[in-house]
């Protein structure tokens, strides 16, 4: 089953009167494939919002006329929007005073300042939970920080979800986040500061998933995954994009910017184990791994029959991952991982050089377009030298064009792997060239 992302709403009525950076959002929100309805007037903003057919409503305060409408008690009042959700855009430093579990139906608050990217996280995110609790996912199956599910929710949908792979013979995933270093973010600003990472991160799940799958709080600054129908190469790349995205995210504070990253672990059903108890523990295990190689990475649990067979995580043959683009990077390391490969990663020439003398890897593999010395330039070097003139070098390159091609095999390279990289058979090219 391929892994998509559904659009599960696209109407969105806003109350924005006068405000500065509206422009940019609502073409943030076009870009992302939302139709938006401005009000007209802030009088009219109500009887507007009933009328509009909208799948959610933003109200802007960040002008003081806006604010002091109390435009979130008058929808409430009217039968029609009390029962759509309410996303208000506060103004800078205004942190919300009434919680989503207050009188005024599922309203979720987003203060700021917060980037364009923060923002249309959080609409599809407050779109996702109100369409889940609008198919029978009551409210207090969710964690009320993150509005993801709870422990319990989670444990009852592995069961189910297990049940299912087994009887259709389908496969399973589940992967387990832990956020690095909150603690330290907590001591530094405060525990708003904190919550407000763990829903950062909550909003990046919910927006970067398919409705079936399921995202939970498994407690404190753990997050759980279950993602049916998914291998556990699949849930590498989806988990290494997610995980990617909340280390590139920004949160502006008035004690200064806010960043964090997430270490993963991830197994599958039936490769890891085939019980739930099992495959949490296996992926415990994975995340533990990724723990002491330090953090901010995802890795994919190792099942006992392939510890045996490499008698130990460095037993397989070594690959010098060398690539510019981090995204591209963590992704083919973690299929090449996942496929028993110890992977070594550079992503500037000169580090390639002095990864490849001092560790002398079986195979590899060249971006061509690196920062300041090209890749082509340092393929040259390695086969120029006698201590590693003898390594296999495959290019990755965008071009397949035979005058191109050409160059490639001129500088020394034995072969390439187009780009974007078809993870599906990466594992297979490279194989030839590690016999």
């Amino acid at each position: 089953m391929p892994r998509r992302i559904e659009n599960t709403h696209r109407n969105i009525f806003v109350g924005s009167f006068e405000s500065r950076d509206w422009r940019l959002l609502s073409d943030r929100l076009r870009a992302a494939g939302y139709d938006i309805t401005q009000a007209t007037t802030i009088e009219s903003f109500v009887g507007e919002a009933a009328t509009s057919e909208a799948d959610l409503i933003i109200v802007d305060r960040s002008t003081a006329a806006v604010a002091e409408a109390h435009l979130e008690e008058r929808l409430d009042q009217n039968p029609v929007t009390k029962k759509l959700p309410i996303l208000v855009l506060s103004a800078t430093g205004e942190w919300p005073t009434t919680t989503v579990d207050s009188p005024f139906g599922l309203v979720d608050y987003l203060p700021r300042p917060f980037s364009a990217s923060e923002f249309v996280s959080r609409v599809k995110a407050v779109l996702r939970v109100n369409y889940c609790e609008n198919g029978g996912s009551p409210k207090q199956t969710r964690d009320p920080v993150t509005k993801l599910y709870n422990r319990l929710y989670f444990d009852e949908a592995l069961e189910t979800e297990l049940d299912r792979a087994r009887r259709y013979g389908r496969e399973l995933s589940v992967a387990l986040m832990d956020v690095d270093s909150l603690e330290e973010i907590n001591t530094q600003f405060d525990h708003r500061t904190g919550d407000a990472v763990l829903r950062s991160l909550a909003d990046i799940l919910l927006s970067g998933t398919r409705l079936s799958d399921v995202m939970a709080r498994f407690g404190g600054d753990e997050f759980a995954l279950i993602l049916p129908e998914t291998t556990s190469t699949g849930a590498g790349i989806l988990v290494e994009r997610l995980r990617s995205t909340f280390a590139d995210r920004t949160l502006a504070r008035s004690g200064g910017d806010v960043r964090a990253t997430v270490t993963c672990g991830i197994a599958s059903y039936p490769d890891h184990a085939g019980d739930a108890e099992t495959l949490l523990r296996m992926a415990d295990s994975a995340l533990c791994r990724g723990r002491k190689e330090g953090r901010n990475r995802s890795v994919i649990a190792f099942s006992d029959t392939c510890e045996a067979a490499w008698g130990g995580l460095n037993a397989g043959p070594t690959i010098l991952l060398v690539e510019g683009n981090d995204y591209s990077r963590s992704v083919a390391s973690v299929v090449l991982r996942a496929n028993g490969y110890e992977v070594i990663e550079a992503s500037d020439a000169a580090s390639a050089l002095s990864l490849a003398k001092a560790s002398h890897p079986d195979l590899v593999l060249m971006d061509v377009y690196l920062n300041g010395l090209d890749g082509l330039e340092v393929t040259r070097r390695l086969v120029s030298m006698t201590e590693t003139h003898d390594i296999p070098i495959l290019a990755l390159t965008s071009s397949d064009i035979p005058s191109e091609l050409e160059k490639l095999v001129a500088a020394g390279c034995r072969g390439y792997i187009t780009k974007p990289i078809d993870t599906n058979s990466l594992a297979a090219q490279i194989e030839p060239f590690l016999a």
